[in-house]
């Protein structure tokens, strides 16, 4: 994924999330397919700003969606400290990006209360990507 495609991302996850804008404040990131920041934007008043960059980041490296990854967990009776890795979360709202059968990178959407809102603003960025 190129700089230029995860900052139309950003630019198509803040247009939809201006559609209904007396929600919660939100923070967004893109990534590539080993995890690492391309693009991040948080918004004047985010709760918690870095809850996208750990989503995005997740769904790339485990190569699924966070919500995915949390049902994952709860059926293997697992937590995420039996990885050891810090970086991952278990909260709606990552979303991978797949291209050719590959994951190139995920999109991460922190700060609404329900993380399938979230989900449903990442999945705006994916859409934004036209892959």
């Amino acid at each position: 994924m190129s700089l230029d495609q995860a900052q139309a991302v950003i630019a198509a996850m803040i247009d939809d999330f201006n559609k209904a804008p007396g929600r919660r404040k939100i923070d967004m990131a893109v990534v590539d397919d080993a995890g690492n920041l391309l693009a991040y934007a948080r918004m004047d008043r985010c709760l918690r700003p870095t809850f996208a960059m750990r989503k995005a980041y997740t769904s790339a490296v485990r190569g699924m969606d966070t919500a995915a990854f949390a049902e994952q967990l709860k059926t293997q009776g697992r937590s995420l400290e039996s990885f050891g890795d810090p970086q991952l979360i278990a909260l709606a709202g990552g979303v991978v990006v797949m291209y050719e059968g590959a994951v190139v990178g995920a999109i991460g959407v922190g700060g609404l209360p329900s993380g399938l809102d979230d989900e449903a603003i990442a999945k705006v960025g994916v859409q934004a990507l036209n892959l």
